[in-house]
């Protein structure tokens, strides 16, 4: 640490040594994260699913793209209220528009994955919500693609609607 230190320091940066965890805040992690109480999670998740599969559930979807990388966010309401929430990092670099196109379908196969067959899609990308509801032509290969890939997504559930 001390090498560390010294070469920090023609930087005009200090080294701070961390802290000490203190048992109490870890003693409130490890409950949380391990294995027994996880098949509880997953059959707490089940009967939600399971009790509101008929309602129309929302998803909400939005990107980052960047020179650094692409990542989606992902926010599917139940019709009761509950909010599953989740944030996926892409390992490739994408156009806005692509990275959207990579929400939406993420978020579709979501959805299907836990057999909800009503779905309302909330979208700031104009493009898209345009080519998915037939307004737009896509004209650039890559955004047809993307475009075909949700088309079947979307025949895969009962209603659909993009907004």
């Amino acid at each position: 640490m001390s090498n560390y230190s010294v070469h920090l320091s023609g930087y005009d940066l200090q080294f701070e040594p961390r802290t000490t965890i203190k048992s109490y805040a870890l003693a409130d992690f490890v409950p949380d994260f391990c294995p027994a109480t996880q098949a509880e999670a997953e059959k707490e998740m089940l009967t939600l699913c399971r009790d509101q599969k008929s309602g129309t559930w929302i998803l909400y979807i939005d990107r980052a793209s960047n020179a650094r990388g692409t990542g989606v966010g992902l926010v599917l309401r139940s019709p009761k209220g509950d909010m599953m929430v989740q944030a996926v990092r892409c390992e490739f670099k994408a156009t806005n528009n692509e990275a959207e196109y990579e929400a939406l379908i993420l978020g579709m196969q979501m959805a299907r994955g836990h057999k909800f067959k009503n779905l309302r899609v909330y979208s700031d990308s104009l493009i898209m919500v345009n080519h998915v509801n037939n307004e737009y032509a896509a004209r650039d290969s890559i955004m047809i693609a993307y475009l075909k890939v949700g088309t079947e997504q979307k025949l895969k559930l009962r209603s659909f609607k993009i907004i």
